[in-house]
């Protein structure tokens, strides 16, 4: 993978070598990326095995293994490298299906070679930077949360608004006992059913960034816990409490029962000052009570000690010699504290100071070194202690180690500042917004529009969005469920402060929470308006996209998880009568299909329940060969329309760039024509298809080649004064703009052949088609015509053929007959003419494409246009009498025209 001044790596990936190779002339032109290649899918996996990459670019169609399976295998193997597709296939479920396994981004072939490769370069670079950025904000968060792991104390983390618990470290966990993330503090570790009343939010809130440091008996789990508590930032953006908390039940008790024996001490030597004769009778109780202290303190896991007047050591507990790393005690008692054990001898003064205003100091910081200079923190709890004449004798408390308590913290203020650094410097502008105002953004997003993030924090949002887009993403945020994602990386014009100029971004926008409240976060990246451009040809493959938009006209409309309308798009309004605003925001879209409330087929797909189609549909739910966890079926819905429609409907599920549903899609397309001619619809598209699909694709694919390179060597031309070739290119570039309109032109005429069948008049079409092309000299004859034939678009056609088939080969013609019988409840239409007639030899071979001594394509045509719904023909005429063409159209496709 590539370092730091070295190119991106690149793995592009087609069956076409010529496409490979233009990809990888204009995609390391500008030295930013360095491209290798594979012919197929199987081959870069090979590749992949021993080389590593920064994306991959993938076609979809290619032998062995297309672009969608190759994905999958890439995310199995490595779930983070930015993966494009760049094909030129089109169709909405190839588009959804990459998407859904992870796809970045989708770019389609075609259009100018130029533009298209400086978008595809835009993609990969974009992505490739936004990958890195993810994985440097997650390894950030690792390394914070191993450090919290690796503490002796007990670490957790929550939202101060919330109380909900975000974490928990290692000891702590192990602590508990218990699974706490996700619930409430004070439930789990007070057994409370609201906030404690000694919660210290507020405080640290208000005092943030400074810590406050506090001990607390938890009568709940009966321990006592010395506590340090401060705001920082969670990863996730938000302000979160931390919480190190470290268990110091043992030295407290030690602690009380030192108090305890000092007390009994003092107690006594009283005692003996009123009651001398006593003395005696009391020494054994003083020994006992000696011995018990002395136990306390040399077994006191904190350091006790006592220093006299002249703040000279003369007591200490065992435990101070592994800390300090002395032998003995002899080595440290007498010992001057300032001087001796100090780091800086002049925070002994500002201790004393600190112990003469309050008299005694509990968690006071101070900085020490060991004997051999190592600095070492240290928590004192400390008071004076008197003679027998009240006069101050020196001081005397506990000493608690916290250099590890200390490192953690410093660790973490350092990776706040890392973390803040990060958000202050990327690129990309963020910004949260609440109750339309801007709370917080970031000084990239300042900058961008020509403010400093002082003046623009609070305002409302929206005044810095460019009026035309305003009012659509103010839709789309009120209307939003939280969380989701409302928009990911859409066109939007931000205004300056000029309120003149406009800046073109791309924004990606979330709904979530932000210190507990609704928030919109928000990322934007600049670019140019040549990037804008590029973007609208990009539109056009996210079909998935646009499927769901207001101006789709499949009607469609989309659930979220809790059933909810979040899309409901024009064309379904206009279809079902029911328009958005009655039925967004609700979970009866079922009113459009149904008189009583029961789940379409999207709400079964939602919630995985596959297995009750067969309850709600029968037999007629069919898994997508196409979608993953896809169904469709076919029906009849009497309560559409005047007689009721048969509906072919699809539920999809919608997941996000980690595979996680959001959602699902249902599309509707209204057949109730088409139901009656589906076998012979779909054999007359693979027919119609098939060829121009295959031939067309391969010669777009030449053409962009050729075009790219004729760039190629006009721009290597102009780099020269003399410039000789120049010229002899404008006939290439014209040749190759006149083949490119007539490849359009193919695919437009093909179209024609999948138009849904209509009803079509007989006697208008005969008087259209026949009538005015046949010669004065031939006389026409119709009867009984009046009848609306369902045919293809193009059944006009089949009577201009007769009439041209008669024209060229019936030789000398005068007559041209028309008429109709019905027979065994179909309808026959018989043309006949006077001409020379038909041999019997020759009756069917007349019908195959290419017989003939024209074209050989009129008669193969015809019989191609009528088979798609069902209507046969033959030629029944006696040689030398004429030709007669019979079309027998069956029941149900002709009806008498009351017109």
């Amino acid at each position: 993978m590539s370092g730091a001044g070295v190119p991106y790596l690149v793995l592009c990936v087609d069956d076409e070598e010529l496409l490979l190779d233009l990809c990888r002339l204009f995609l390391e032109r500008s030295g930013v990326l360095k491209v290798d290649t594979a012919t197929s899918a199987v081959t870069a996996l090979e590749i992949l095995k021993e080389k590593e990459y920064d994306a991959i670019i993938s076609d979809y169609e290619m032998p062995g293994m297309n672009g969608v399976e190759f994905l999958k295998k890439i995310r199995a193997l490595d779930g983070l490298i930015p993966f494009i597709m760049f094909t030129g296939r089109g169709r909405e479920e190839v588009v959804i299906d990459a998407l859904n396994n992870g796809a970045d981004f989708y770019l389609q072939k075609g259009g100018e070679p130029k533009s298209q490769f400086a978008e595809l370069k835009s993609k990969v670079e974009y992505a490739i930077r936004q990958k890195q950025a993810e994985n440097l904000l997650k390894q950030e968060r690792e390394q914070l949360l191993s450090i919290f792991d690796s503490l002796e104390q007990m670490v957790y983390v929550s939202d101060p608004h919330t109380y909900e618990i975000l974490y928990v470290n290692k000891n702590f966990q192990k602590f508990l006992r218990k699974e706490v993330i996700g619930k409430t503090c004070y439930e789990e570790f007070q057994n409370l059913k609201e906030p404690c009343s000694f919660c210290t939010n507020k405080e640290i809130i208000e005092r943030k960034p400074l810590p406050c440091i506090w001990n607390y008996y938890n009568s709940y789990y009966d321990r006592h816990f010395s506590i340090v508590d401060r705001i920082i930032n969670w990863p996730d953006g938000r302000e979160v409490r931390l919480e190190v908390a470290t268990d110091i039940t043992e030295e407290k008790r030690t602690y009380e029962e030192l108090n305890a024996a000092y007390e009994e001490l003092a107690s006594s030597e009283n005692e003996l000052k009123l009651q001398f004769h006593e003395l005696m009778e009391s020494r054994e109780k003083l020994k006992e009570s000696e011995e018990r202290y002395r136990t306390v303190v040399e077994n006191s896991q904190d350091i006790f000690y006592r220093s006299d007047a002249q703040g000279n050591l003369v007591m200490v507990s065992p435990s101070v010699l592994p800390i300090y790393g002395a032998d003995s005690l002899d080595e440290l008692l007498g010992k001057d504290i300032a001087s001796v054990f100090y780091k800086n001898p002049s925070d002994r003064e500002k201790f004393l100071q600190t112990l003469y205003e309050k008299g005694s100091v509990y968690n006071y910081e101070i900085l020490l070194e060991k004997k051999d200079g190592t600095p070492i923190w240290i928590s004192v709890n400390a008071h004076f202690y008197y003679d027998a004449d009240g006069k101050t004798a020196g001081v005397e408390g506990n000493i608690r180690d916290i250099t590890k308590i200390k490192m953690a913290v410093n660790a973490l203020r350092e990776s706040e500042e890392l973390y803040r650094f990060l958000v202050d410097h990327i690129e990309d502008g963020v910004f949260i917004v609440q109750d339309d105002l801007l709370v917080y953004c970031n000084n990239t997003y300042a900058k961008m529009i020509g403010y400093e993030v002082e003046e623009i924090l609070g305002t409302i949002m929206y005044d810095h969005i460019s009026p035309e887009t305003r009012d659509v993403l103010i839709s789309k945020c009120y209307h939003a469920s939280v969380p989701s994602v409302v928009l990911e990386s859409s066109e939007i014009q931000l205004m300056h402060k000029d309120n003149v100029t406009k800046i073109p971004v791309l924004l990606s926008l979330s709904l979530g929470e932000y210190k507990g409240e609704r928030a919109c976060i928000g990322t934007v990246h600049h670019v140019e308006e040549i990037c804008l451009r590029i973007e609208d040809s990009l539109r056009e493959s996210r079909a998935i996209l646009s499927s769901i938009l207001k101006e789709s006209p499949v009607p469609q409309f989309v659930i979220d998880t809790n059933h909810v309308v979040i899309h409901w798009n024009d064309a379904l309004s206009a279809f079902s009568g029911i328009s958005p605003d009655d039925i967004i925001g609700t979970n009866k879209h079922w009113r459009a299909f149904y008189p009583q409330p029961r789940p379409c087929i999207a709400d079964l797909i939602l919630d995985g329940k596959t297995d009750e189609l067969e309850k709600w549909y029968g037999d007629k739910a069919r898994p997508s060969s196409f979608i993953k966890d896809a169904w469709s079926s076919t029906d009849f819905f009497p309560n559409l329309g005047e007689n009721g429609k048969w509906l072919h409907y699809t539920g999809a599920l919608l997941r996000n760039v980690n595979g996680e549903v959001w959602g699902a899609l249902e599309t509707l397309e209204d057949i109730t024509e088409q139901i009656m001619n589906e076998e012979g619809l779909q054999a007359a598209i693979k027919k119609l298809n098939l060829l121009s699909d295959i031939t067309r694709h391969d010669i777009l694919n030449t053409l962009t080649v050729l075009n790219g390179a004729v760039d190629i060597i006009r721009d290597e031309c102009e780099e020269f004064e003399d410039r000789p070739i120049l010229p002899y290119l404008v006939p290439v570039d014209k040749a190759l703009d006149t083949i490119h309109r007539q490849i359009l032109f193919t695919r437009d005429y093909q179209n024609l052949g999948i138009k849904a069948p209509l009803w079509q008049s007989l006697h208008e079409l005969i008087e259209e088609e026949i009538v005015h092309i046949l010669s004065p000299g031939v006389n026409f004859h119709q009867e009984e015509t009046g009848y609306l034939i369902f045919a293809d678009s193009m059944f006009g056609r089949v009577l201009a053929n007769l009439v041209d088939n008669t024209l060229r080969h019936g030789g000398v013609v005068t007559r041209v007959n028309v008429s109709t019988q019905v027979k065994d409840e179909a309808l026959h239409v018989f043309y006949s003419d006077n001409g020379k007639g038909i041999v019997d030899s020759l009756k069917e071979r007349i019908f195959e494409r290419g017989f003939g001594s024209h074209t050989g394509y009129g008669l193969f045509l015809i019989r191609e246009i009528l088979s798609i719904t069902n209507i046969s023909i033959r030629e029944t005429g006696k040689p030398g009498e004429g030709a007669v063409f019979e079309m027998i159209i069956p029941s149900g496709f002709f009806k008498r025209d009351d017109n």
